[in-house]
């Protein structure tokens, strides 16, 4: 109950913020899209039915009313400066398109980076899925013996790890700073699982190609039917 409590205070102070007292069910249904579990693609493909007509191609009128609604969730906690809506928003997200089916879709809210006003949907859901991942690791700055959900090492210093706290404070210790290059980690590995996966690759004559993401068929995909919820 607490959780539900939680949840929809956080809808009515997001789509509802003068406490009219209503919702719409759009809002709704793209606000719980975002913010569930599951993966980015199936939230992804939901969503496209929802903005599609019925040949299987986005209607930039209802894009555009997505995108009003899911960017109200960055700007009720105060990141609207950066992911507000514009009016130009829409258009800028798929100005080399005239007809965007599911493929084109998926391709470009899925590319690296994706547009500008939906930066933060990856990291959401990136953010869902390490936050309990354990970490037997040390903090070079607040000496924690562990960290959980993000992990940051530094790419100069040796051995200079930081926990996600740490790192999004911005804080630096002794010869690192935070010009210094760091990768982000969402998995701990044994030293000695590094160095059987290192001479795995290095003896393997196989040669492998990063996976093609797949491709849905050009027929438009049926709306889950959620009347009974």
């Amino acid at each position: 109950e607490q959780s539900i409590s939680l949840l929809l205070n956080f809808l009515l102070a997001a789509f509802d913020p003068e406490g009219h007292g209503k919702i719409s069910v759009f809002a709704v249904k793209m606000a719980l899209a975002t913010l569930c579990g599951g993966k980015i693609m199936d939230k992804l493909r939901y969503i496209f039915s929802m903005i599609s007509d019925s040949s299987g191609v986005m209607v930039y009128g209802r894009y555009d009313q997505f995108l009003r609604e899911v960017l109200k969730l960055p700007t009720a906690v105060f990141e609207g400066p950066s992911f507000g809506y514009t009016e130009q928003s829409a258009r800028s997200c798929f100005s080399q398109q005239k007809k965007v089916t599911l493929n084109g879709f998926l391709d470009t809210l899925m590319s690296d980076p994706p547009p500008q006003c939906l930066v933060w949907l990856p990291l959401l859901h990136r953010l869902a899925n390490v936050e309990n991942v354990f970490h037997p690791v040390e903090c070079s700055y607040c000496h924690s013996e562990s960290m959980m959900g993000f992990r940051y090492r530094c790419q100069q210093c040796h051995n200079y790890q930081l926990c996600q706290d740490c790192f999004w404070r911005g804080h630096a210790g002794g010869s690192h700073s935070n010009q210094h290059q760091m990768k982000e980690y969402t998995s701990w590995k044994p030293p000695a699982k590094k160095l059987t996966n290192a001479l795995s690759k290095s003896l393997s004559c196989a040669w492998s190609r990063e996976p093609l993401p797949p491709m849905f068929p050009a027929q438009p995909e049926k709306p889950l039917n959620l009347a009974h919820i």
